[in-house]
């Protein structure tokens, strides 16, 4: 056999604004034309190709509508993601998923290439473009794979012989970018994916073969739109184009206008005498076969029957020798079925034709037969139990809807009933549950802001006769998701002051205070990149550590961290929870606690979150020379009742040691001072284990009294209030280190106190006020 059905022409989408993208005069809203070409192509799908897949799946692809008899589809605004075009074949799975939407609309639809206006499309095949192009062809289709393989739009046009990437988005079949050649690369292009080749997987082997395949042509050859064949993306093998089979539009034509005339009534009756005969032996043509051959000799033409066809009793015979189209309705029958029917006449395959189908159409009219008929009131009960339906953007239906409508029609003959949704577009999911009984569920993809459709379902009863009677429901608009109040620490970055061994090179052999970042943004954890710069500054939290992630569980962020240790892998979650606002102590400032979950024991430690950056860098930059104001810093402290905390101030200093009691040749002090309220050291060593003062040329340095207490604190009082401080002995610091002060909480009170951290640098200098 020498060919097969195949695509006859390649698509391109020219997106253009009405009168040259001007406003109309009338003040009417502009619109933007897009359509199909090569010829145009007539009842083709166009679609927005939401995940770029170059499939149009009717549940998750935003369906633009069916292009014209010049390939347009207008509409007020070019939407936005790739656009694309399906073509439909009859009984091709992509018209079922047309009828799906619609099916009393949408039966019997199929595209059409306007330059064979007399037959339908012979395969179903897509065709995208990015967004920003104006046109959507073969050509376009094969720039998205080009990139998609590590190729250039630059590659495409050196392989197509072209001059510059403009003139793969031009609208190469007519006008003034028209381009012979190009047309032609296309339709072979078309060709080759028609006939089940991937050449999306190698789009520069099947381009260059097609460019190779077009040079060896004629002008003529290059001019025929049925001069084709489908290249195998080797450049290697020669391919050897040949005519196509075409249905001649004129004998269609003589021949549709025949079944046009017929005056057809349910219940007519059969004659000995055919409704009319006519000649059909120019039918199909093909310019392989001889002037001296006749097509039916050679191919063959046979009747291709179908239900309905077969129910109206009317029958089509092909006289052989003499090529005559004989349809009539046998003496003993009658007119059995009313409304649209058609008939299909196929060419044979052949070493010189290939498969073609013409399809035909006539009316019968119902007479006096009467339609099912319904109740209103069957109807507007229906229509209730559906506007209960709760349609919400993004949620699933869950278990979903029923809807039983079997008994909504009558009539005096058995009934068939059957059902459709245009929703189906639109993410929903109808089911067949039985005879008259619809089971709806799905997630809606789009709201009714996002996207103006009237959604329905028809309800379809049909007699033996072929009578039908539609009810069509509107369905809920489909409401946008309710957006739930974000979590107060979502979206934002949050500055911490955290200790630790490690500088984010290496560990020290002490700890030191570091300013680290944390942000919690579409169920992901963010974080800084420690490094020695954030012992002084804070950095962004812009990167995913440990694969981090989170989710909100009542009202708290529970967050997910995974890590390995010694070889094993572990996995480590921490809930979040906010305890108090902490303005004073920085505005918009949170006091946070982190839970350790999935744990034997139970573990937890108290931070302030600080969104404002200067703020919380000020307690990294404290100098020994800055005056007391500036080495002083709010912070909560703890209030005699339990759960209960005063505003307090913590002082920082650090100079030569003066005092004869002290030892070394430093002192450093950390002060505790609540206005108006005791703060002794009973408290401080209620709350804390150890302070410890530290640096890289002294390491780590504990707060200790000479009687062996294990925090050196001193509680002096000044207007009958009682302040509490810490002292450190210090050796002899170096100028220009920055040193951290530390105050460890102990592991019971992690939840109630934060520990206390603070960074200083040693100028040389002292201010002892």
């Amino acid at each position: 056999m020498k060919k097969i059905t195949l695509l006859a022409a390649s698509v391109a989408v020219a997106l253009t604004g009405c009168g040259g993208g001007s406003s109309s005069s009338d003040g009417a809203a502009p619109q933007v034309s897009i359509a199909s070409f090569d010829g145009y192509f007539k009842n083709a799908v166009m679609f927005v190709d939401s995940n770029d897949n170059g499939v149009w799946d009717e549940a998750t692809d935003e369906f633009i509508g069916l292009t014209k008899s010049k390939g347009e589809v207008t509409m007020t605004e070019k939407p936005s993601g790739i656009i694309a075009v399906q073509t439909l074949t009859p009984g091709g799975p992509a018209q079922a998923k047309l009828i799906s939407l619609d099916a009393d609309k949408y039966a019997g639809v199929y595209t059409v290439d306007m330059d064979h206006p007399a037959q339908p499309m012979a395969h179903e095949v897509v065709f995208r473009a990015q967004n920003g192009s104006d046109v959507i062809s073969p050509i376009t289709d094969l720039s998205l794979s080009y990139v998609e393989k590590g190729l250039t739009e630059e590659d495409l046009v050196a392989d197509l012989g072209l001059e510059s990437t403009d003139e793969l988005y031009t609208d190469f079949v007519d006008g003034k970018d028209k381009n012979t050649d190009l047309h032609k690369t296309a339709q072979l292009l078309t060709e080759t994916k028609g006939s089940g080749s991937d050449i999306n997987s190698k789009p520069q082997e099947f381009v260059q073969d097609a460019k190779q395949s077009v040079d060896s042509m004629t002008p003529e050859q290059k001019a025929d739109p049925s001069y084709k064949a489908p290249v195998d993306g080797d450049k290697s093998t020669s391919e050897t184009p040949t005519y196509k089979t075409t249905v001649n539009a004129e004998v269609y034509k003589e021949v549709q206008n025949k079944f046009d005339s017929l005056n057809l009534t349910l219940g007519d009756k059969g004659s000995s005498d055919y409704f009319f005969s006519i000649d059909i032996n120019n039918l199909f043509e093909d310019k392989d076969i001889s002037p001296d051959e006749s097509f039916i000799e050679v191919a063959g033409i046979k009747v291709y029957d179908n239900d309905k066809l077969n129910a109206s009793n009317v029958k089509a015979v092909i006289n052989y020798q003499t090529g005559i189209l004989n349809v009539g309705v046998s003496p003993s029958d009658t007119v059995d079925l009313a409304g649209d029917i058609t008939l299909d006449l196929v060419s044979g395959n052949s070493d010189l034709t290939n498969s073609l189908k013409a399809t035909f159409s006539f009316t019968v009219d119902k007479g006096e037969a009467k339609a099912p008929t319904y109740s209103d009131n069957g109807v507007a009960g229906l229509q209730t139990q559906v506007n209960l339906w709760e349609l919400t953007k993004g949620k699933s239906l869950g278990e979903g809807y029923t809807l039983d409508f079997s008994t909504l029609f009558s009539s005096d003959d058995q009934l068939t009933l059957s059902f459709s949704s245009n929703a189906l577009a639109n993410g929903l999911i109808f089911d067949n549950m039985g005879t008259g009984i619809i089971g709806v569920q799905g997630t809606p993809l789009r709201s009714k802001q996002d996207d103006d459709t009237n959604y329905t379902i028809k309800l379809k009863a049909t007699d033996a006769n072929g009578l039908s009677t539609i009810v069509e429901l509107d369905l809920p608009d489909v409401q946008e998701a309710l957006k739930p109040d974000t979590h107060p620490l979502e979206g934002k970055t949050w500055y911490i002051l955290e200790h630790g061994s490690s500088n984010g090179e290496a560990e020290q052999e002490y700890s030191s205070i570091w300013c680290d970042s944390i942000k919690f943004e579409d169920g992901i954890v963010l974080g800084n990149v420690r490094s020695i710069a954030n012992k002084t500054t804070c950095t962004e939290a812009d990167t995913q550590t440990e694969e981090a992630t989170y989710e909100i569980v009542d009202g708290s962020i529970v967050a997910t961290f995974h890590f390995e240790e010694d070889g094993e892998k572990l996995t480590e979650k921490f809930q979040v929870e906010v305890a108090n606002d902490a303005d004073s102590i920085s505005t918009g400032a949170k006091t946070i606690v982190h839970r350790l979950l999935d744990s034997d024991e139970e573990s937890a430690e108290r931070y302030t979150y600080f969104i404002n950056k200067a703020d919380i860098e000020k307690r990294l930059n404290v100098t020994s020379e800055m005056g007391p104001e500036a080495r002083t810093f709010n912070a909560y402290l703890p209030a005699e009742e339990d759960n209960a905390y005063n505003l307090g101030q913590i002082g920082l200093s650090l100079r030569e040691n003066t005092h004869s009691n002290d030892q070394g040749e430093m002192d450093a002090n950390l002060s505790f001072d609540v206005n108006n309220t005791d703060f002794t050291c009973e408290t401080v060593n209620e709350f804390f284990s150890n302070f410890y003062f530290t640096g890289e040329d002294i390491g780590s340095i504990k707060s200790k009294d000479y009687t062996g207490s294990s925090i050196e604190c001193y509680t002096s009082e000044e207007d009958g209030i009682k302040h509490a401080s810490v002292d450190f002995d210090l050796p002899s610091l170096t100028v220009n280190n920055v040193y951290s002060v530390i105050g460890k909480v102990k592991d019971n009170n992690g939840e109630f106190m934060e520990a206390m951290k603070f960074n200083i640098k040693w100028t040389g200098t002292s201010n002892n006020d």
